[in-house]
C-alpha cells in the first residue's frame, strides 16, 4: 500500500509528496511538531545523563514504535510498558529491553515474559511482583517454560495505586521471591500519585532504603525504578545518596510530547528552568461546522478525538477558510481567554467566544492543544509529524 495517511484509517494516494497538513485532509487530524519532539528528546536525555540515571520512557504514552525508536536512539536504556500486550508490541518492533511496570498474573503473559531470554540472549525483560500470589504465579510460569523471570518488588504507599504498603512487607516479599527461585533485580515505586514534590521526595527516600536493604539478595548491579512525569525532580533529590552499585531507572514518558495543560502545570522543568524546558508537540485540527448564535461556535472535534480526563483542550490558533488554499490561510492566535472550550460531546466541541475573539465562520479550522497526552494517542492510529510551516514530514502509526 502506498500513499500518505491523512485521517484515522484512511489513505489518500494523492498525498504522496510533501504537502500542507490541510491538503487532501479529512479533518479532524492529530499532529506532532517535529521541532518540539526534537527539543524534548534532547532536553530529557541530557537531564537523565546529567543526574546519572538510566532511562526507560513509558511507551504506553504513545504506543508508536517510531517514537520509541527516537527515544532509544537518543540514549534510552529501553522502554517501560503497562502490560504484556504492550511489551509484545515493543518486542516485535525490535525493542528487547522492556520493563513491565505492573505485577503480571496472567499465565500466558508470564510464560511469554519468562521465555524472552531463550529467544534473545541479550534481552532484558522485567516485571513487578507485589504479592505472594504474584510470586507463586511467576514461579509456576518460570518452571513451565524452563525460563527466567526477572522481577522488581513494587513498593507502594497507603491509599496509593499498587505495591506493598510497608518497608517490612517489601523486604519480606523480596526474600520470598528470591528464595522461590525468581531472579530478583531490585525494587520499584511510583510517586506520581502523591500531591507534591515534598511528599514524593519522602516516599522515594523510603523506597531507596528498601532497595539498599534487599541489596544482598541481588546478584550483580541492583535496580531501583521510579519516576512519573510530574515529580521526577523529587526522584533525583531522593536517590542522590545511593550506593555506586545501584542503578536508578527513570520511567517518565509524557515529556516527549508534553502538553498544554496537566503536565505544562506540573513539569519539573518549570521548577528548575536551568535544567531545560519542554515544548507542547501535540495538536488536533478540526473544522468549524456551526456558529448558531453570538458567542458560540462548534468544531467537529470531540471526546473521540481529544483527551479530556485531565482538562479540556485549549485553542492554540485559528486558520480562516480562504479560497487560495490551506497553505495561504494566516494563523490567528486568539488573545488569552477569548476562545474557550467549555464542553465536549462525542464529536462536537463547544467554543465560547468572548471579547477579542476572532470572527469564526463555518469552514474555518481551529487548532487545539491538549491536556494529558496518554489519553489522546489511543484515539488515533495514524499521526502526522509536521515541520513548523505545517508541511507533513511523515506519518507514524500507533499500536493500541
Amino acid at each position: 500500500m502506498t500513499g500518505t495517511v491523512t485521517t484515522k484509517g484512511a489513505w489518500d494516494p494523492a498525498a504522496t509528496a510533501p504537502h500542507h497538513v490541510l491538503d487532501h485532509a479529512h479533518l479532524p487530524v492529530m499532529t506532532l511538531r517535529e521541532s518540539a519532539l526534537a527539543n524534548n528528546t534532547a532536553v530529557m536525555q541530557a537531564y537523565v545523563e546529567r543526574h546519572g540515571l538510566l532511562f526507560a520512557p513509558h511507551m504506553k504514552t504513545h504506543m508508536a514504535p517510531d517514537l520509541a525508536a527516537r527515544q532509544i536512539d537518543a540514549g534510552a536504556w529501553g522502554v517501560t510498558v503497562a502490560s504484556v500486550q504492550q511489551a509484545m508490541v515493543a518486542w516485535e518492533h525490535g525493542v528487547h529491553r522492556i520493563l513491565v511496570a505492573n505485577e503480571v498474573l496472567d499465565p500466558a503473559g508470564l510464560a511469554w515474559l519468562a521465555s524472552r531470554r531463550a529467544v534473545d540472549a541479550d534481552a532484558d525483560v522485567l516485571c513487578y511482583v507485589d504479592s505472594a500470589a504474584g510470586v507463586s504465579a511467576a514461579v509456576t510460569a518460570q518452571d513451565a517454560t524452563s525460563g527466567e523471570l526477572h522481577v522488581l518488588v513494587e513498593v507502594g504507599f497507603p491509599g496509593g495505586r499498587t505495591g506493598v504498603r510497608s518497608p517490612d512487607a517489601a523486604r519480606a516479599l523480596a526474600r520470598l521471591a528470591h528464595d522461590a527461585g525468581l531472579v530478583l533485580r531490585g525494587v520499584s515505586g511510583y510517586e506520581g500519585g502523591l500531591p507534591g514534590v515534598d511528599a514524593a521526595r519522602e516516599y522515594v527516600t523510603g523506597v531507596l532504603d528498601v532497595a539498599e536493604d534487599v541489596r544482598s539478595l541481588v546478584d550483580g548491579r541492583a535496580l531501583l525504578s521510579v519516576g512519573g512525569s510530574a515529580w521526577f525532580d523529587a526522584v533525583v533529590d531522593a536517590v542522590a545518596p545511593r550506593t555506586d552499585d545501584l542503578d536508578v531507572l527513570l520511567r517518565s514518558g509524557a515529556y516527549l510530547t508534553h502538553d498544554d495543560g496537566f503536565y505544562a502545570e506540573r513539569t519539573p522543568f518549570g521548577r528548575h528552568p536551568a535544567e531545560g524546558s519542554l515544548l507542547p508537540a501535540i495538536e488536533v485540527w478540526g473544522r468549524v461546522t456551526s456558529c448558531p448564535e453570538p458567542g458560540l461556535a462548534f468544531v467537529a472535534v470531540g471526546k473521540r478525538d481529544v483527551s479530556f480526563d485531565e482538562g479540556l483542550p485549549v485553542v492554540r490558533s485559528v486558520r480562516p477558510a480562504l479560497s487560495g488554499g490551506p497553505g495561504t490561510a494566516p494563523q490567528v492566535v486568539p488573545p488569552p481567554g477569548a476562545v474557550t472550550v467549555t464542553r465536549l460531546d462525542d464529536q462536537h466541541c463547544y467554543l465560547a467566544l468572548a471579547d477579542g475573539a476572532p470572527e469564526l465562520t463555518p469552514g474555518d479550522v481551529v487548532v487545539f492543544g491538549i491536556s494529558h497526552p496518554c489519553t489522546v494517542f489511543d484515539k488515533w492510529r495514524e499521526v502526522h509529524v509536521l515541520a513548523d510551516d505545517d508541511t507533513v514530514l511523515r506519518t507514524i502509526a500507533t499500536w493500541f
